[in-house]
């Protein structure tokens, strides 16, 4: 009975010696967190790299090497700065930097890029498993404006001939440079609406705001026009009674988010100056229909056509 016992003991004992000794062999792990947003900017002459941070733990008491990986998409690329062989000891973390660099000049988008941290040795030998932690992070390029306005001319010249209604229609050109799709619109034409309104004449904004994507040009207009007899008694007069008024504005197209936080503008040469010439000639000296007659002489017209009949028709009688 005795040796029974005891062979039970032995038995026993060397189970749980066993048990003991494999619930001491840890699985390799590895546990990465990183920094979960990383903007850019990529505007002309821009320091378009940016640096993103991540913490490697090693949660065994034993070393571990780490190897780090990177996927990116296009337009990026990443150094790890302290090379991607990373050594922890049992227990220990440990901060990297990953040094990205974006294209400059590349679309306003939000991108994502996976980094791997995979154990490829541990306490000395190679892993018996599969030992990898990997992180998704945001890599957001800035969007930064950047747009020229130009005007089709510069020097307009309005001639009020009659007293119907007139409409000057004056053009500009808007280029859009930036790298993300704008809205823009007229920043004011107040001090031309307020001269002009002066003389009773009006100005016609057909779209105040327009959207402009990246790489495209769009065509802004205004109209000059008036609906009433126009004021021109504080206008230069001619002695021939024509009318005139010169005048000089400046047209700016801004961003509708300007002065907003996170607004950039590059380069926005939105301003461009105009000269607007209105000349207000006599009634009385325009002709009533298209025929180039000479001004004095309408009256006249018929009595020499009578005259020079007479004379052919004298002429046939002496032949």
């Amino acid at each position: 009975m005795k040796k029974v016992v005891v062979t039970l003991l032995v038995v026993l004992t060397f189970a749980m010696s066993s048990t003991s000794v494999q619930a001491q062999v840890a699985t390799p792990t590895v546990q990465m967190q990183c920094d979960s947003d990383v903007f850019f900017d990529v505007y002309p002459g821009a320091d378009s790299t940016s640096i993103m941070n991540c913490t490697l733990s090693n949660p065994n008491n034993y070393n571990e090497t780490i190897e780090m990986e990177y996927s990116a998409p296009d337009g990026f690329s990443a150094t790890f700065v302290e090379g991607n062989l990373v050594n922890l000891t049992g227990g220990e973390q440990k901060e990297i930097s990953i040094e990205i660099f974006a294209v400059t000049e590349q679309a306003f988008a939000t991108h994502v890029i996976q980094l791997n941290a995979t154990v490829t040795e541990a306490d000395g030998s190679p892993p018996p498993n599969v030992a990898r932690s990997t992180v998704n992070s945001l890599l957001t390029v800035n969007a930064y404006d950047s747009y020229e306005v130009s005007p089709s001319i510069m020097f307009h010249q309005i001639d009020i001939v009659s007293e119907d209604p007139v409409e000057h229609m004056v053009e500009m050109s808007v280029v859009n440079n930036g790298n993300s799709m704008e809205i823009l619109g007229i920043e004011s034409i107040s001090d031309l609406r307020d001269e002009l309104e002066s003389y009773n004449m009006v100005v016609g904004v057909p779209v105040v705001t327009f959207q402009l994507e990246q790489s495209e040009t769009y065509s802004f207009n205004f109209s000059i026009g008036s609906n009433s007899e126009i004021n021109a008694s504080t206008w230069l007069e001619f002695d021939n009674g024509t009318k005139q008024v010169t005048i000089d504005t400046n047209i700016t197209i801004v961003n509708a988010e300007s002065g907003e936080d996170g607004y950039y503008c590059y380069e926005c040469n939105g301003s461009t100056h105009l000269t607007i010439q209105i000349n207000l000639l006599p009634f009385e000296y325009q002709s009533d229909d298209d025929s180039d007659s000479v001004p004095g002489f309408d009256g006249h017209l018929s009595m020499v056509s009578i005259i020079l009949a007479a004379f052919v028709i004298a002429q046939r009688n002496r032949y």
